[in-house]
């Protein structure tokens, strides 16, 4: 069965809380047809963006993984993001195009497990060298499948140029957050 996963960690300028959780749950509930299972990990000893190195701890998950972050708007059907072929994908970064954005991602369980065994060990170096998660799952995963570009799009971007007619995910990379506009 398909697991939608988020996560709830305090953030380095702002705070997460239940009423995010509860908000994605209801998006992917109205945009999601096939079964699945839907769990918000609470429990990653890493602050920040960071706790979500927590998502690809060995044995956490089984079959197939959709990861949305809190402050994202689902705008359409999120069936074929979760089924896009290729053991581990994510989308488009649009500030850089050598980086990933992890604010959505798609992976078998089991298939990513090396990014999580290898920030053990060297958590303090990673979080004191690189800017953040994305960096470290682009540096894990160079060759990561994206999703199409218009699947996932950003709102910044949006507000310029307009949104595709396939978006089916708004990510909200930075300020605002989807709450702070109208």
């Amino acid at each position: 069965m398909l697991t939608i996963g988020c996560v709830l960690s305090e953030g380095p300028k702002r705070t997460y809380n239940k009423s995010h959780v509860d908000r994605l749950e209801s998006m992917v509930a109205k945009h999601l047809k096939q079964p699945y299972q839907f769990v918000c990990i609470e429990d990653s000893p890493f602050p920040g963006w960071w706790a979500k190195i927590n998502l690809f701890q060995p044995d956490r998950f089984q079959g197939r993984i959709l990861y949305l972050d809190l402050d994202v708007t689902v705008t359409g059907n999120i069936d074929d993001l979760a089924n896009y072929p290729g053991s581990f994908v994510i989308c488009r970064d649009w500030a850089s195009l050598s980086v990933f954005n992890s604010s959505v991602m798609s992976w078998d369980a089991g298939t990513a497990d090396n990014i999580y065994n290898d920030f053990l060990p060297v958590s303090d170096s990673v979080m004191s060298m690189l800017h953040g998660d994305q960096d470290y799952i682009t540096m894990k995963k160079p060759d990561a499948v994206k999703f199409p570009r218009d699947w996932c799009w950003s709102y910044r971007l949006g507000q310029r140029t307009g949104y595709p007619k396939d978006m089916r995910v708004c990510v909200y990379h930075g300020f605002p957050k989807p709450w702070e506009v109208t």
